[in-house]
């Protein structure tokens, strides 16, 4: 079986183990990339593939290992986006 540590936004327990900024945008980063998944795959599924509750939820599975595993590549760039605005935003928020 395979171990993920995906925090995500509905698991308050999970999240709110998150210490650090990083933590969090790398978290973040995980999920818009689930997501953009998701939608992607809600269009090349039309006709494509069987629409059972099964195999949507292998899928759904599948794009959650993959938003991860892209996520931990940390060759999108997303991560580094949200510090930055982070960053900008306690600066000018001060």
């Amino acid at each position: 079986m395979i171990k993920t540590d995906i925090k995500t936004y509905w698991d308050i327990k999970n999240l709110s183990s998150i210490k650090s900024i990083d933590e969090a945008a790398k978290a973040f980063e995980t999920e818009f990339v689930h997501i953009f998944l998701k939608e992607v795959r809600k269009e090349l599924n039309k006709g494509m593939l069987s629409s059972s509750f099964s195999s949507k939820m292998y899928l759904d599975m599948f794009d959650m290992q993959m938003a991860k595993t892209i996520g931990d590549s940390d060759k999108l760039g997303i991560k580094e986006y949200f510090l930055e605005a982070i960053k900008t935003y306690e600066k000018n928020s001060k």
